[in-house]
């Protein structure tokens, strides 16, 4: 099996786990061992959540049941490392690159910011995200330590009580300094603010500042190719955007009252750089 593939085995006899998955789909020990590690492989058994399992060699017994979600494309991947910005016991930020999942899927978990936050952490838990920015998108993201912290922060984020700014490069010269997109998105009510910060006639690219009052999936982008002005480099939305330094999105302010010491936090990334050559 040389194709991704999604598959989930009954175990009839004791075995590892590398062993057993090997036997059942007739990949070779060293693949299975490279998806295991990278996330693909879950583990259910009687009474316990299903997990994610990660060493070759556990025992997996009869009345357990293994899964494997096999993308050899997507394992040969190597993610961008993720910069550290801030970082406290209970949180920490970080400026996630472009093509970096803010979560793993069932597929694999290697090329998320979470795990890769986790390893440069040295952690041994797990690292909680608590909310999200698109896979394309760069820009600042907080990971909780642990799960009451999660609780803590997520709450704030649904609160409303997190100041986020976002900057995209885009494509043209609008014709307002600042505007309102208030389109529906999926059918549910979605508003997104925009103010100009500066332009480049000869290049025809404009910066601009976006903030949200709803969390639509690619709303800052699907309102701006709405008002005629996609962001560079969207493969998505727009026409005559496409840029070879990828998506001009980025997460560049996260403003809050930290929940465990009351202390007022903000970080800011650098200002977005009209790209060359587009």
């Amino acid at each position: 099996m040389s194709e991704a593939f999604s598959r989930t085995f009954a175990i009839e006899e004791p075995s590892t786990a590398c062993d057993a998955l090997a036997g059942l789909t007739g990949l070779p020990k060293a693949r299975i061992k490279d998806c295991m590690v990278k996330g693909g492989v879950w583990w259910s058994r009687p009474g316990r959540a299903t997990s994610r399992l990660r060493r070759a060699s556990t025992v997996v017994k009869p009345g357990e049941r293994l899964e494997i979600n096999y993308d050899p494309a997507l394992l040969a991947l190597t993610p961008s490392a993720p910069e550290l910005v801030f970082k406290t016991g209970r949180y920490s930020v970080w400026n996630k690159p472009a093509g970096v999942l803010s979560q793993g899927t069932r597929f694999a978990d290697h090329c998320a910011l979470p795990r890769l936050a986790q390893a440069a952490l040295g952690a041994r838990s797990e690292l909680h995200p608590v909310h999200r920015l698109d896979r394309e998108a760069r820009g600042l993201i907080i990971l909780a330590h642990d799960g009451k912290a999660a609780a803590k922060l997520g709450e704030l984020f649904r609160q409303g009580k997190v100041e986020k700014e976002y900057l995209a490069i885009v494509r043209g010269v609008p014709d307002w300094v600042e505007t309102e997109a208030c389109e529906p998105l999926d059918g549910k009510q979605s508003r997104s603010h925009f103010r100009v910060l500066k332009s480049d006639p000869a290049a025809g690219m404009t910066l601009v500042a976006a903030r949200i009052d709803t969390g639509r999936k690619h709303q800052i982008r699907r309102h701006l190719a709405g008002l005629g002005h996609p962001v560079m480099g969207d493969p998505r939305y727009g026409r005559g955007n496409a840029c070879p330094a990828g998506l001009q999105l980025a997460a560049s302010s996260l403003a809050l009252t930290c929940p465990f010491s009351n202390a007022p936090r903000a970080w800011t990334l650098p200002e977005l750089a009209f790209p060359a050559g587009t």
